[in-house]
């Protein structure tokens, strides 16, 4: 029947229906007896019509055989048929229908790139390559190419097919199938080179928008494959639309892909570390570790130099069980001079698949030389007198001390004085860190103020102010000092430094101050640094700052007295250029020193002098920088790579003139090319884009360093919602296929779901083409033929 309604339809010159498309032919036609004639009437007159068609026959044609009676009669019949159907009108309309789409819904969310341990045979262990278990995107597309893509020619042989990939939406995937072979391989090409980086999963949200794409002509079957995990709500899940596909008639085939198994895993991550530190410093090392799919247990945080066997420290952390964190801190100090590649990393668990997590490095430079200090007052105050012999006695520190307010003589007789304050600025250059007490600029001379603040804001030179009662702050108002104040001048009460009968108190540190900076860090470990600064003497003296500058972190706070903002601050710290400025609100940590000695009134001031000199050593040795606008990116955000050249006979001539190496562990590296900002020739940078989860090292390869290259770290990690549920949610795939009727499939078995889906009922793509036959030729020239036939006949025979 189809053989013959193509040739028909050729005949009638319409044109060829393509691979799953038909026709639906229907016959329209007027009425061949008057309006208004009852049925019973027109079949009366009908057969009494036909009755003297015979009889005249019969009693004409007396004397012929039976034969030829009938014969004559058969022909007039026929062609007045013909003619009775032609007066009819009759019309053929052929209408251009198609077999009902399949679609075929990949998920490409980010939680496909998860690995699965129940997906190998044997646990996985720490010298196992986490790239010897396939990710759920590679099991997908490894399904649906394998047997040379059976999967894909079988399917698109007996239905039309349309792809989609999903995550928070569906998006279509083009692939037009003609008789040739090279569609599939292009498909299966484009199939490969897709990344699950989906920032959520919303498997019914999809399959809702794939209903809207096709308007209003519902699918013969749905083909999900996906882990059925919808990460934004339950409102997402798929069963949820599932009734709308049953009452549409649309079968739904649900491919599980990954292991229903809790996944286990150890996640290092939110590692802090300073990059540089001096011999016999202590080097902290901080932390968070995050587990899933683990029951409590007790695991090792090891920090060893890369390529070397032995740990430099190692820490026992009882593990949380769920998706919770713990956090962890260790600390080491370096008995000599290195630049050292750290790993820091948490040993595997049995069954563990993703390794890539388990570790993070990070590059570290330990000093070993001698620091230029210089320490200037008005007079000897104790703060003065105790930090003087404090840094003479440092072997680490070489202190010049300036005593406005002393006799001419002084200077000859101390060791360290000076006789006044530098005349030219190369000579302030020399220094790392100038301590300012309570003097005026004034005093100093008239280009002081300009070239402190230039030695802070240029040279990256670490700035430390002592209130005091007298100059300052008060003094400091209206001058280039008052720029690297960490607060408004107007907002501190210098009246109010030294109250009669004022109450002693102990400075409280802050967060910041316990976990932004080391200069605190008076034990061994955070907590045992905590309680000894809660047992410090206490101080008397205060500036009230009741108002800070946007951007200053405060340190230690008074205890109870209100600022603006928070409580009074103590000790404040404020980034200014490349340097850093500290700010005592009082100048009475020389009251550390009870019973103590300079256990931690030095360790204190040790601590701070090398922090706040960090910025100017490294910007001895560094000719360019590299950095990165943060430190952690959410997958499928972008990641910004700048490389500022301090000096400008460095920077290279060609605006694509710097590379960046970027790798990530477990994987090979890539090199990045940089470009030149329009208007700051200095500055070279790109976005990177695309990258999956994990931690990444990026070093500068181009132009070349006869020292260490620039480097930066940066983390990129999962979204919570998407990859906190790991397991197949398979019992939402069950309740889906269960409502909207069809098979759960497993992925093994993808390659004989073309079989099982059924064909399904074709939809007119078209309203009809309407052909007349009633004004062909054929009908008349057979109507013709049976009279003539008849008449040829009659004439033989010798009838009238």
């Amino acid at each position: 029947m189809t053989s013959w309604k193509a040739f028909c339809e050729w005949y009638l010159g319409l044109p060829a229906s393509s691979r799953g498309e038909g026709t639906q032919w229907e016959w329209m036609s007027q009425p061949f007896w008057p309006p208004g004639w009852p049925a019973w009437l027109t079949l009366v007159v009908t057969i009494a019509l036909g009755l003297g068609l015979v009889w005249s026959y019969r009693r004409e044609a007396a004397r012929l055989s039976a034969g030829a009676r009938l014969l004559l009669t058969a022909l007039r019949c026929a062609a007045l048929c013909v003619g009775l159907v032609l007066w009819t009108q009759p019309t053929l309309v052929i209408a251009r229908s198609g077999l009902p789409a399949v679609i075929v819904l990949f998920d490409t969310s980010a939680s496909m790139t998860f690995r699965d341990a129940a997906a190998q045979p044997s646990s996985v262990t720490a010298n196992a390559s986490p790239e010897a278990v396939p990710s759920r995107w590679e099991q997908v597309a490894s399904a649906v190419t394998t047997r040379d893509s059976q999967f894909l020619r079988e399917l698109t042989d007996s239905h039309p097919v349309r792809f989609y990939q999903f995550s928070q939406t569906a998006t279509s995937l083009p692939l037009e199938r003609t008789d040739e072979s090279a569609d599939i391989v292009a498909f299966v090409e484009q199939l490969r080179q897709l990344s699950p980086t989906g920032r959520a999963t919303r498997p019914a949200e999809s399959v809702r928008q794939v209903l809207s794409d096709l308007r209003g002509s519902p699918p013969a079957a749905i083909i999900v494959l996906t882990d059925g995990i919808a990460s934004e709500s339950e409102a997402d899940r798929l069963s949820t639309i599932a009734d709308l596909l049953r009452r549409r008639g649309t079968e739904l085939y649900a491919v599980p892909v990954g292991s229903s198994e809790p996944s286990r895993d150890v996640q290092l991550f939110d590692v802090a570390m300073d990059d540089m530190a001096f011999v016999g410093d202590p080097v902290v090392i901080s932390g968070k570790i995050r587990t899933r799919g683990l029951d409590a247990k007790t695991a090792q945080v090891r920090v060893s130099v890369e390529g070397q066997p032995e740990q430099l420290v190692q820490q026992q952390v009882t593990l949380k069980a769920g998706d919770g964190g713990t956090t962890f801190e260790v600390t080491f100090t370096a008995d000599q001079p290195a630049d050292w590649e750290l790993v820091i990393e948490v040993p595997s668990v049995t069954g563990e698949t993703d390794l890539n997590n388990n570790r993070e490095r990070r590059h570290i430079s330990i000093r070993e030389e001698r620091l230029n200090v210089l320490l200037i007052e008005s007079a000897p105050r104790y703060e003065f007198r105790y930090l003087k012999q404090w840094l003479e006695r440092d072997k680490s520190v070489t202190v010049r001390t300036l005593l406005t307010d002393a006799d001419p003589e002084y200077a000859q007789e101390d060791r360290t004085a000076l006789p006044y304050f530098p005349v030219v600025k190369e000579e302030l250059w020399q220094y790392d860190v100038i301590i300012l007490g309570d003097v005026s600029p004034a005093e100093l001379g008239s280009t002081a103020a300009e070239w402190i603040e230039t030695f802070v804001r240029e040279k990256g030179g670490g700035l430390v102010f002592i209130a005091g009662p007298q100059s300052n702050p008060a003094t400091l108002a209206r001058t280039p000092l008052e720029l690297l104040l960490p607060f408004v001048v107007s907002a501190a009460d210098a009246s109010a430094f030294e109250e009669p009968n004022a109450e002693e108190y102990r400075a409280r540190l802050t967060l910041d101050g316990q976990k932004g900076v080391p200069m605190f860090r008076l034990a061994e470990s955070e907590l045992a640094s905590l309680e000894t600064w809660n047992n410090l003497p206490g101080f008397f003296g205060l500036l009230p700052i009741t108002r800070v500058k946007p951007g200053t972190r405060v340190l230690a706070e008074h205890p109870y007295r209100p600022a603006e903002v928070g409580k009074l601050p103590v000790i404040l710290l404020q980034q200014y250029g490349a340097g850093k400025v500290l700010y005592h609100a009082t100048d009475e940590l020389w009251r550390w020193r009870f019973r103590t000695g300079d256990t931690h009134f030095g360790r204190y001031w040790g601590q701070a002098v090398r922090y706040l000199s960090r910025g100017r050593l490294l910007g001895k040795d560094r000719s360019a920088e590299l950095v990165v606008d943060r430190q952690t990116y959410l997958q499928g955000e972008p990641v910004l790579l700048r490389v500022r050249f301090l000096d400008d006979r460095l920077a290279p001539s060609d605006d694509d003139g710097v590379q960046v190496v970027l790798e990530r562990r477990g994987e090979g590296r890539r090199e990045i090319t940089l470009h030149r900002l329009p208007h700051l020739p200095m500055v070279f940078e790109t976005q990177v884009t695309g990258l999956a989860e994990g931690f990444y090292h990026a070093w500068m390869s181009r132009p070349s360093f006869e020292v260490a290259p620039p480097v930066a770290d940066f983390r990129v990690e999962s979204l919570d919602r998407e990859m906190q549920r790991r397991a197949v949610d398979r019992l939402d795939l069950q309740a889906a296929v269960k409502t909207a009727g069809g098979a759960v499939v497993e992925l093994e078995d993808l390659a004989e779901l073309p079989s099982r889906i059924p064909i399904g009922r074709p939809i007119p793509f078209e309203q009809g083409r309407r052909l007349p036959l009633w004004s062909r030729w054929e009908p008349l020239l057979l109507m013709m033929g049976l009279l003539v036939t008849e008449w040829v006949l009659r004439r033989r025979w010798q009838l009238s």
